[in-house]
């Protein structure tokens, strides 16, 4: 079980302003950490999205630009399997980051946690990280990056332990869903 689980809190659209990673391997929790991103739309908010957060302008004014912050991040995303719970959302916010700044698109593939907790848990009423962390006995600071990449390697780990998998790929293979490319 070796992986990455990424989240993305965003200013505006796809304009990140917060990137959380968490870093496992072979079926251990190594390393979280989180970064705020000064967003390429600053000082432009949403705000909406900072009701959901609580990252102001203020609190991002003397981050790193997520090009800034790239040599950091990218070998815990380059030729490493992603996980992200909403899979979809984050690897849109990964691309137009990356897009923005004009930098190379990392060799890597991901799957949605999403996806596992819907095969897994099949009970559960929803499949929302907050649902699927209170089933499990999760504590997190829900809407900060690095605690739902936390949460969500977590539920990647308990699904694949609920399936006996022995590997990413095998537990995916066994609850019938594939990797995808970035």
């Amino acid at each position: 079980m070796t992986y990455t689980a990424i989240d993305f809190e965003t200013a505006h659209a796809n304009y990140p302003c917060e990137i959380g990673l968490t870093r496992v391997e072979d079926g251990v929790i190594l390393e979280s950490k989180s970064w705020l991103i000064k967003p390429a739309c600053f000082p432009y908010m949403n705000p909406w999205n900072e009701r959901v957060h609580g990252i102001s302008a203020a609190k991002v004014a003397g981050a790193a630009t997520f090009e800034d912050l790239w040599s950091e991040l990218k070998p815990w995303i380059d030729d490493r399997t992603l996980v992200a719970h909403n899979a979809a959302f984050d690897m849109r916010v990964l691309r137009a980051a990356l897009a923005h700044y004009d930098l190379a698109i990392p060799y890597t593939d991901y799957f949605c946690s999403v996806s596992l907790s819907r095969k897994t848990w099949k009970q559960l009423s929803s499949h929302s990280l907050g649902v699927v962390c209170d089933y499990h006995q999760i504590k997190f600071n829900h809407h900060r990056a690095g605690d739902d990449a936390h949460a969500c390697a977590l539920i990647a780990l308990k699904a694949f332990e609920t399936v006996n998998a022995s590997s990413v790929e095998d537990g995916l293979s066994k609850l019938g869903i594939g990797l995808k490319r970035l």
